[in-house]
């Protein structure tokens, strides 16, 4: 028995390690390739232990949380931008290079905030936050409504989409007040799967869609 357990052990360190690998080759990869990257690494991910281990250790300190939505491509690091720079990570990589961006928290919130805001770009290949625009079908909306958010601390957060809306970013600002109610948030938008009042805390998860030259899509989800 004490065989067994020393050797699934192991076998659980050298899968992180791969994971890992990964991780930093598809971040820093050509968009071209990042599809057969996320394959390969959504492959390992289901060989990994119940409750999913990400090695924090490995990532720079910037990378304060990871985004999952099961069943999806979306598994991505998250960052926080800061005021003094708050569109910075549009346009780099958690390593600081130039690349194609980091979905981010809003540099007026954070991710311990009431409303936490968070943007990430809509790659050409479906990667990143792509398919956060797809969640404007109900039946896709509902199919992945649960979002699994990773947290440096340790602490996994459990949301559920409760809402899609369709912003032109041409005539509305995506600002909101984190003293307003979530269901005046969430009022004016195009899809509605579940009533926020009673949750502590809001996600909005933002992200290019063309249903105009200048279109957001909004995925809120509650805890």
């Amino acid at each position: 028995m004490k065989r067994i357990r020393k050797a699934a052990k192991v076998m659980s360190v050298i899968v992180v390690a791969i994971l890992t690998a990964l991780v930093v080759t598809a971040l820093c990869a050509p968009e071209e390739d990042r599809i057969e990257l996320t394959e390969a690494l959504a492959s390992l991910s289901d060989q990994e232990e119940p409750g999913r281990q990400i090695d924090w250790d490995s990532l720079p300190a910037e990378v304060i949380a990871w985004v999952e939505v099961p069943g999806t491509g979306i598994d991505e690091p998250i960052v926080q931008a800061t005021p003094d720079s708050p569109n910075a990570y549009l346009y780099r990589d958690v390593f600081d290079q130039g690349a194609y961006g980091t979905p981010y928290i809003d540099c007026d919130c954070s991710i311990d905030s009431r409303l936490v805001m968070v943007y990430g770009h809509h790659m050409s290949d479906g990667t990143a936050f792509a398919e956060f625009a797809d969640f404007i079908d109900e039946g896709f909306a509902r199919e992945y409504s649960r979002i699994i958010v990773y947290k440096r601390s340790g602490e996994a957060l459990e949301l559920e989409v409760c809402a899609v809306d369709i912003v032109n970013a041409s005539r509305e600002r995506l600002v909101f007040n984190q003293e307003e109610s979530f269901e005046k948030i969430v009022g004016a938008a195009d899809l509605h799967l579940s009533d926020p009042a009673e949750t502590e805390q809001l996600f909005a998860f933002t992200t290019c869609s063309y249903q105009t030259n200048n279109s957001r899509t909004v995925v809120y989800a509650t805890i």
